[in-house]
C-alpha cells in the first residue's frame, strides 16, 4: 500500500511472510536469490551502460523495469523495491552522466522520481502476481490431492448370497470388510450385537428374570 510516497511496512511483512508461507521444492543454485541478484544487477549494469553511451537522445527507460520485474517475480516485493531504488537511481546516473540539458534541476528529479515510481509499480505487480499464481498452485496441489484420496463405491457390487463376499474387479471373492476398507476410506471395528451375543454367548447374559 502506498501512502504520501510511503509503502506501508505491514504490506511488505504480509507479501513477505505469505511468500515464506508457501511451500516450495528445493531449489538449485540458479532458482536462488542470490542468483537473480546476480544477474539482475548484471542486466542492470548493462542497460545503465548503454543508456550513457547512446545518450539522452535514445530513450531506454523501459528497460529498467526487466531486472526489477526479476526480482519482484522471483525474490519478494521488499527486494524489488530495493531493485527499483537500483534501477531509478542508474538511470539517474546514465542521464546526469550523458549531458542532458534541463531548463530547471528540479526537472531532472521529477523524471527521477517518475522512474521510481514506475519501478515501485512493475515490483508491485511482479511480487502480488507471483504470491497469487502460487497460493493458486498450492491450492490446486490440495485439490488433487484430496481427489486423490476419496474413494467412492458406486455401481452394482456381485455379492455371495450366502457368506456375503464381493467379488472384485480381478473376478476373486473377497470378505466384504476387506472389499470395503480397499475401495473406500471406510475402516471396521468389529463387535457383537445384542441378538447375536445371546446366540453365542447366552451363558455370560442374564436372562429377563435375572437367573444366568
Amino acid at each position: 500500500m502506498v501512502r504520501r510516497g510511503r509503502i506501508d511496512r505491514r504490506t511488505l511483512w504480509v507479501f513477505d511472510r505469505t511468500v515464506a508461507e508457501l511451500p516450495s521444492p528445493k531449489r538449485r543454485w540458479f532458482q536462488t536469490a542470490p542468483f537473480f541478484w546476480a544477474l539482475a544487477l548484471i542486466i542492470l549494469g548493462t542497460i545503465g551502460w548503454f543508456d550513457y553511451v547512446t545518450g539522452y537522445d535514445l530513450h531506454v527507460f523501459a528497460f529498467y523495469f526487466l531486472p526489477v520485474w526479476l526480482i519482484g517475480w522471483h525474490v519478494g516485493l521488499r527486494s524489488g523495491l530495493y531493485m527499483a531504488l537500483f534501477a531509478a537511481g542508474t538511470w539517474f546516473a546514465a542521464d546526469r552522466a550523458s549531458g542532458h540539458p534541463y531548463s530547471s534541476p528540479g526537472i531532472a528529479g521529477w523524471n527521477a522520481l517518475t522512474e521510481l515510481a514506475a519501478c515501485i509499480l512493475v515490483a508491485g505487480i511482479a511480487a502480488i502476481v507471483r504470491t497469487q499464481l502460487r497460493a493458486q498452485e498450492k491450492l490446486n496441489a490440495e485439490l488433487f490431492e484430496t481427489m486423490a484420496q476419496v474413494k467412492r463405491l458406486e455401481g452394482l457390487l456381485p455379492i455371495c448370497a450366502a457368506c456375503k463376499q464381493i467379488r472384485n474387479e480381478r473376478g476373486e471373492w473377497e470378505v466384504m470388510e476387506k472389499y470395503i476398507t480397499g475401495h473406500s476410506e471406510a475402516q471396521f471395528s468389529h463387535s457383537v450385537c445384542p441378538e447375536c451375543a445371546r446366540k453365542l454367548y447366552p451363558e455370560y447374559l442374564s436372562e429377563p428374570d435375572g437367573k444366568e
